[in-house]
């Protein structure tokens, strides 16, 4: 297949902010304040929500960002908003008891609903839809393997849920490419780039200083806080959070070092006819297989002509026209008569993920961090962002399951050109 041919729309594009809608107004080089009671670093889901909480509660918040508002995986994301884990219920019970496995999904649920708070509660028009999810299986093993661990959250969690068959799939999703899955009712999607756009204009009115294209080149402790060291500038604050995720380097190592940042790719199509693309996906739901190294796809939020395709975790960035043929050729895996089906917008965004596969919340050296999502940023970014204004500001809530030192390796540093390999060696039982 010669590339653009069947692959690229004649105006496609690649510029990631298509996601957002509506793009943000530029924002000017602001000069941050000498001082401030937080800095945040990072202007994300998580730095935003922060800001957010530690405003309302008294404290003067300045958001320290690299680039524009935004510019990250919080608005590149899928906008699935669910109770995602990379490790399962049951593997958490066998291996560390029941009392654990309740604690860390019973953490999951809080984060699911405080997107759902958050978006009811600041009025936020993001297309947020509980329209369930369908968990897709690529074998009839993986289909019962679902099944068995569903099983147990119904029992031990009281989560519903639905199995599906392969024949009952279609009533779902156009394609006999799976072997039936699991149904979640009440998992959700949103319009990522809306969110955080609704976040900072939340911020806004708070009265939190968004400082866009200032990145932080480091910081130092000081007896009463903390000297944060800017391009020509400095800014002194009383306490310090780092929202970085996927984005974040050498400005704080100790971290750097325990986050593994990846690339993950989506596509979106030119526009059909809603009734094609109701035929594809009549379910409407949020659609992932439960392989290992996802893909992904759903009806694009707020566009009923339109389907994004996701895929592709962590493989060493290429050109974007040529992770578009290879996500191309995914979908064509799932959809095979698409063959015509072109692409309007490729993009990529930094995931972050950690050792051990599990995200972390924590304070080093007096920092604050919450980081290493691993493919559900949106809801735990939310959760995450609240509690570590709970902590700051001496609530009630801040308390974590996740709140334990994340692994690390004396051979990395930062440099995560190991990544593909890794993933490809935990995907090997995919299919």
């Amino acid at each position: 297949m010669a590339f653009g041919s069947n692959v690229l729309s004649a105006s496609a594009s690649f510029d990631p902010y298509w996601w957002r809608a509506a793009p943000h107004e530029a924002e000017a080089r602001s000069i941050p304040p000498k001082s401030t009671d937080v800095a945040v670093v990072g202007s994300g889901i998580t730095g935003l929500t922060a800001a957010i909480g530690l405003a309302r509660g008294g404290r003067q918040v300045t958001v320290l960002e690299a680039k524009e508002p935004g510019h990250g995986a919080s608005t590149r994301n899928a906008g699935y908003v669910g109770r995602t884990l990379k490790h399962s219920f049951g593997e958490i019970m066998e291996s560390e008891g029941l009392d654990k496995a309740r604690a860390v999904y019973g953490e999951l649920m809080e984060a699911f609903l405080a997107v759902k708070e958050t978006v009811a509660q600041e009025k936020i028009a993001c297309h947020y839809q509980q329209q369930g999810r369908l968990l897709l299986a690529t074998s009839s093993a993986m289909r019962d393997a679902m099944a068995r661990e569903f099983a147990l959250r119904e029992r031990h969690l009281g989560e519903p849920f639905q199995t599906v068959s392969r024949a009952e799939q279609r009533e779902e999703i156009a394609t006999d490419h799976y072997f039936g899955g699991v149904r979640i009712p009440d998992h959700a999607g949103l319009h990522p780039g809306l969110y955080h756009k609704g976040l900072l204009d939340v911020a806004r009115a708070a009265g939190v200083t968004i400082s866009a294209f200032t990145p932080v080149l480091g910081f130092r402790r000081e007896a009463e806080g903390f000297t944060v060291f800017l391009k020509g500038a400095k800014l002194a604050a009383r306490d310090l959070v780092f929202a970085t995720n996927g984005y974040g380097g050498r400005e704080f190592p100790w971290l750097q070092r325990r986050i593994m940042p990846f690339h993950a790719y989506q596509a979106v199509s030119a526009p059909m006819s809603e009734n094609q693309v109701r035929s594809l996906l009549p379910g409407d739901r949020t659609f992932i297989d439960w392989n290992f190294n996802v893909d992904w796809m759903r009806i694009a939020p707020g566009d009923n002509t339109r389907i994004v395709f996701g895929g592709l975790t962590g493989e060493i960035g290429a050109d974007l026209r040529i992770m578009g043929e290879r996500l191309h050729k995914r979908l064509l895996r799932v959809f095979p008569d698409m063959g015509g089906l072109r692409f309007d917008h490729v993009w990529t965004g930094k995931c972050g993920g950690t050792f051990d596969i599990t995200p972390r919340i924590g304070c080093h050296g007096g920092v604050h961090y919450g980081s290493g999502y691993c493919f559900a940023g949106v809801p735990m970014g939310t959760l995450f962002g609240k509690k570590i204004a709970r902590r700051i500001l001496g609530e009630k809530g801040g308390e974590s399951v996740f709140d334990t030192e994340p692994p690390s390796a004396f051979w990395y540093r930062g440099n995560a050109w190991f990544v593909p390999h890794a993933l490809k060696w935990m995907s090997r039982n995919d299919r």
